[in-house]
């Protein structure tokens, strides 16, 4: 179970996707500009807000944004907003550039269909050029990672969030993740690595943490 919330900190409101879990636990994390903050079931939004307030000083919170990805007029994709049409609720299209979908269910398979395509596609294109063999590619919701890569098993596992960025953003993830195919690691030969085909990956990747827009 997952929650939206709007919390302030520091005078500034930012999103925080509640996560409910049954252990007794407390994981905070960044991802594209919002918290990501795992909690057993019973919690408070000042209690989240007060361990926030603790654990993260002003000029991080300040990095931090309440921009949504999906709103019920907007939805960002590769990194351009365009104009959600949902017809379940009685909206019209009146461009050809709007993002139209039937329900909120058709919206979050055509997100994830679009997602898989972009993302393997650009595996794909890595794959040759770091002279590396094909990988299975798996969209999910992973909250905190971006990606991950289970070298063993030949399958990189990518955040169904990262649709939203830019395809300069997707690249960045990609390489980071088949570079694991050499280095299992995060060593310097593997960020060597990376820096081979991406010479602006901290640049670009802290568009991703922090979930700035292009």
């Amino acid at each position: 179970m997952e929650k939206l919330e709007i919390i302030n900190l520091y005078g500034k409101d930012v999103v925080v996707n509640v996560r409910i879990a049954k252990a007794r636990t407390y994981k905070v994390s960044i991802a594209y500009g919002h918290l990501y903050v795992t909690r057993t079931e019973r919690y408070s939004l000042n209690e989240i807000r007060d361990f926030l307030l603790r654990l993260l000083n002003e000029k991080k919170v300040e990095k931090l944004h309440s921009e949504l990805f999906v709103t019920d007029s907007y939805i960002d994709i590769l990194g351009q907003r365009k104009r959600l049409v949902n017809l379940s609720k009685g909206q019209v299209r009146t461009s050809s550039d709007d993002f139209v979908v039937i329900n909120d269910k058709d919206l979050e398979k055509k997100l994830k269909s679009l997602t898989k395509d972009i993302v393997t596609s650009r595996v794909r294109h890595f794959e040759q050029l770091m002279n590396i063999p094909e990988h299975t590619v798996k969209i999910t919701n992973m909250r905190a990672a971006l990606g991950k890569n289970y070298y063993l098993k030949r399958l990189i596992t990518i955040d169904k969030n990262v649709i939203h960025f830019s395809l300069e953003e997707i690249d960045a993830l990609v390489i980071h993740e088949l570079a694991h195919y050499y280095q299992h690691n995060h060593s310097k030969d593997f960020y060597n690595i990376i820096l081979t085909y991406c010479p602006n990956y901290r640049k670009i990747i802290k568009k991703l943490i922090y979930g700035e827009r292009v």
